[in-house]
This record gives C-alpha cells, structure tokens and sequence, in this order.
C-alpha cells in the first residue's frame, strides 16, 4: 500500500511538474507570437508612401520656357520678305543658351500686315495713336508679344527705332538697306524687355538657393511670391496741435489702386487699409543744409526712419505679407524736409523704398503764417503721393522697373490708369511662374530629405496627397511652360507651392513630436526587462525539461 501510494505521489508530482511546463510555454508563446507583433504594430510608425523617385527628378530638371512670338510684317520690299526675316530671327534668338537651368526658346510666326492693319498703319502717323487703333484686337493671349515690322521712313519713328505700347504690341523700325542690323533691335527688345532673360534667370537662380557674386537688387527688393498681399496706408502727423492735415484715401484707393488690383486679379489677392497716426514721428534727427535753407536725410539715415515708427503701425490680422506706405508731414522745426541720395541730390519724389517691406514719403506743407489760426487746415495731394506709393507697389511685387534695358533710342509707353501695361503682366506672370515652380521643386526635395533622414516621423495620408499634387503641379508647370501657355503654367505653379508649403509646414512633421531611438530604448527598457526576464527564464526551463523527457523516453 506504501508503495502505490509512492507511485501516485510520483505520478502527482509529474503531472504539475508537466502542467507547469505547458502553461510557461503557452505564456511564452502567447508573449512572442501574440504580444510581441501587436506591440510591433501599435507602436509602428505610419508612413505612407511618396513619390520619392519622382522629386529626386524634378531637383534635376531643367528649367525651360517657350515664348510665342507673333511676327507682324508691313513692309513691301522683296529683301523683306516673311521667309528671310524668319530665318534670321531664329538664327539670332535660338542660339545656345549658355544658362544650364534655365532654357528658353523662342517660336517665331512671321505672316505679312493683313489689310486692316495697313490702312492702319498708313492712317496713323503717330505710334501713339496708331497703338490706340489696336486696343483689344488680337493682343489678349497672355505671354504672346506681337511686334509690328515697320518701314523705317515712317513718321512714328523719329529719333527713335522702337515703341514699345501699353498692350502686347510693339513696333520697330526695319531699314531696307540694313535688315540684319535691323532685326538685332528685335532680338535686344525681346530678350532685355518684353521677356528680359536675365531677370528670369536671377529669379529662378534666387528661389532655388544659388550664390551670386553680386546681389541683385530687382530680386531683393520685391516680395518673394505669396497668394495676395496685405497693403497698409498711413498718415503720420506729429503735430496735430500746428497742422490738421486731412487726406482723402478712400477716394484716392478707389481711383489710383483699383484699377491696379483688378488689372492683378488673378495673379494675387490685395487687402487694403489706411489709418492716421498723431504724435507719431521719426526718431532720426534731419541734418541742416549748409546754407539752412532745408533739412534732410541721408542714405544712412533711411534704414533708422522705419525701425522705431514700425512698431506703432500695429499688427493687422492678415495671412499675407504686409507693405507698408507711410506719408509723413515733417515737424515745423524741421521742413521744410528732402530724402537726398548717395551723392547729396534732391531726390525727385521725396521718397524711399524698404525693399520686402514698403515705402515712405516726406511730405511737405507750407509753415503756416503767424496770423495763421492753428493747427491750420492743410488738404494732401492724393495724385502726387498715389502716384509715388504705386511706382513702389510696383517694384514690391515683382514689376520690372521701365527701362529701355541697355537698348538705346526706344520708347516705352507709361501704363496709364491701371497702373501695369500688358507686356509687363506677362513679364511679371512669367517671373512668378518661374520663382514658384523652382520653389515648390525645392521644398519638395527639402522635405524628401527630411522624412530620409528622420524615419520616424509619421507621413499621414494627408500630407502624401499633398505631396503628389504638388509633384503633378509643378509637372505641369513644366509642361505648359514648354508648350507656352503662360496662362495655365502660371495657375500650375500657385497650385504646386500652395500644395508643398501645405505639405513641408504640416504640424505633424515637427521633429520634436518624436523620440529618437536612444530615447525609446530608454523607455521601453525599464518596462519591458522585468517582464521578459521571467519570461525567456521560463522558456529556457520549458526547453531543458523538453531535451530531459525526450532522453529519458529514449533510455
């Protein structure tokens, strides 16, 4: 009886030694096969995908634009005729570009005056009235430039050889006797003004983070490119006690800024607002002219009039960049008060740009007399200062300064009410195009790197869509740049930097979010060992018992 009791107690023993062993091993098995993958999947990161080839292909891209131009010839001599003028034009024009990333092609279409436009060309003597009699007629295609081939003895031209108009149409004087000559003022036109190369270079070179050896003061000076534009007048009275100085900016924006806006509507949105600013003067104290007729500024003393007056502009609740305008009546210790230049002129307009910030324009009155009731009444001039705030707003935003652009005996006419002619639209619509695409492409490839590098960061369904559609955006951009359809390369390109900056800026890609890997290590360690260790000791025990059985079954 001892003895079978011995034998149950044996068999007892090894039947919880066996139960301990399969629940260890079970466990174990759920901690490795069941724990270890659902930690696995938790704790993943989620990336989605990015065309990632695609981006490395757009850094390489070459950068090319076509430039459809419309070829008018008036002239009747046989040396003149449509097929030798386009030969020449495409050896002058399409040679090689010696800029690597930037390539632009000329597509010339040479087709003689239709009869309409002789009669008008005979008719108006005067370039003037003559690009009057084309206003609307075949010049809306935006980036398309039509220039008229004029006989040389025409009236219009005289001490010049080129007119540039208010539209798309320009006229140049072509001499029988001297075509090729004649022709180079067509090349210089289109390729120093109604395209102006250089300046397209620099723009792209400028957003794609390239050094120069000289900086560049069209590229500083203008606002890099944004979706609208905050602009801000103000008024700034010193004395309001001594001059009560009244202006009338609501009428003044109505008549000079928006006809300038709606000529620009489609290539930014415009937020106007003007305030008046009493007490508020410069801080910089004018200097004295020798013979103290007049105070002044000087060049150095320019930067050090912003600095103090910007913080009492106040912030306005904008997500565009602000310009700001600022009309100053100068103390009446103190005028009257001129902005003279590097070589101690006058300076004509009384005003100074801030590049990528805004304008500022001295303002001054009579002294009122000592019979003079205070503060006298004094009514400001809206046309003169208007007119200078535009010219500025102008530069701002991209506008190349009129210039003949190193081509002599040619003139440009001035833009009228609306503030921008239709070739300079194009120039700037082409200069922004440029600048966003080669913008977009380096945000992209910036961000590609970034998400290299950090393999971490969490790329959300969002941000890929994004990212794809800037890629197809800025595709695009490329195509229809190549194609010459400046309209729609144009809306390509705001797409593609909306869609990088969206994507590049996103909340979620900040790296301060996410640990790195030291940092995990040192989180998960401490929790996870003391688990573990009981766990891997158990299934090295479930293991030795296993080789235990199996040699004993095999004795």
């Amino acid at each position: 009886m001892g003895k079978n009791k011995a034998k149950k107690d044996d068999k007892d023993g090894g039947g919880e030694e066996h139960n301990q062993m399969y629940s260890a091993l079970a466990i174990g098995l759920v901690c490795i096969v069941i724990g270890l993958p659902l930690w696995w999947k938790t704790t993943t990161t989620y990336r989605a995908s990015l065309p990632y080839s695609e981006i490395d292909t757009l850094a390489q891209t070459q950068m090319q634009y076509k430039v459809p131009v419309n070829i008018r010839s008036c002239l009747s001599e046989p040396s003149t005729n449509e097929n030798n003028i386009l030969k020449q034009l495409q050896e002058k024009l399409n040679q090689d570009n010696p800029n690597s990333k930037v390539s632009v092609q000329y597509s010339i279409n040479v087709r003689k005056c239709n009869p309409n436009d002789l009669d008008r060309v005979h008719q108006h003597q005067n370039l003037q009235e003559l690009d009057r009699s084309f206003l609307n007629t075949n010049t809306d295609t935006v980036g398309h430039p039509v220039i008229y081939l004029l006989s040389g003895d025409h009236k219009g031209f005289q001490g010049i050889h080129t007119y540039i108009g208010k539209q798309r149409i320009s006229y140049v004087a072509i001499h029988k006797d001297d075509l090729s000559n004649s022709l180079d003022h067509v090349v210089q036109l289109l390729r120093t003004t109604l395209v102006n190369e250089l300046s397209m270079v620099k723009i792209c070179n400028a957003a794609q983070g390239f050094q120069h050896t000289q900086a560049d003061a069209g590229t500083m000076r203008a606002v890099r490119s944004t979706p609208g534009y905050g602009i801000s007048f103000s008024l700034l009275n010193p004395q309001p006690d001594v001059l009560d100085v009244k202006w009338d900016i609501r009428q003044a924006i109505q008549d000079y800024l928006e006809p300038f806006t709606q000529k620009l509507d489609e290539f930014a949105n415009f937020v106007v607002d003007s305030q008046v600013l009493y007490y508020t003067g410069i801080s910089v104290k004018p200097k004295q002219s020798e013979d103290k007729s007049y105070y002044y500024l000087s060049q150095g003393q320019l930067p050090q009039v912003i600095t103090p007056v910007e913080a009492k502009l106040g912030s306005h609740v904008s997500t565009y960049p602000s310009l700001n305008f600022l009309l100053y009546v100068p103390k009446r210790n103190h005028a009257p008060l001129y902005v003279v230049d590097a070589k101690g002129d006058q300076v004509s307009t009384n005003a100074f740009l801030s590049p990528r910030w805004g304008g500022v324009m001295v303002y001054n009155v009579q002294d009122p007399t000592n019979n003079t009731e205070l503060p006298a009444e004094v009514m400001v001039n809206m046309h003169s200062a208007m007119e200078v705030f535009l010219s500025q707003l102008r530069l701002l935003i991209g506008i190349p300064a009129q210039s003949q652009g190193g081509v002599s005996n040619v003139h440009i006419e001035q833009p009228g009410a609306s503030g921008v002619t239709d070739w300079e639209y194009d120039v700037l619509l082409r200069g922004r195009t440029l600048e966003n695409i080669a913008t977009a492409s380096a945000t992209l490839v910036s961000l590609s790197q970034l998400l290299d590098k950090i393999g971490n960061i969490v790329i959300n369904d969002d941000i890929a869509q994004q990212v794809y559609k800037a890629v197809e955006s800025v595709n695009q951009g490329h195509a229809y740049l190549q194609q010459g359809n400046l309209y729609r390369a144009f809306h390509a390109s705001k797409r593609a930097i909306a869609a990088s900056e969206k994507a590049f800026f996103d909340p979620s890609l900040l790296e301060l979010l996410y640990f790195p890997d030291d940092q995990k290590f040192a989180i998960y360690i401490p929790l996870f060992l003391p688990i573990s260790i009981p766990v891997f000791a158990s299934l090295f025990k479930v293991v030795k018992w296993f080789r235990a059985r199996r040699k004993t079954k095999q004795d």
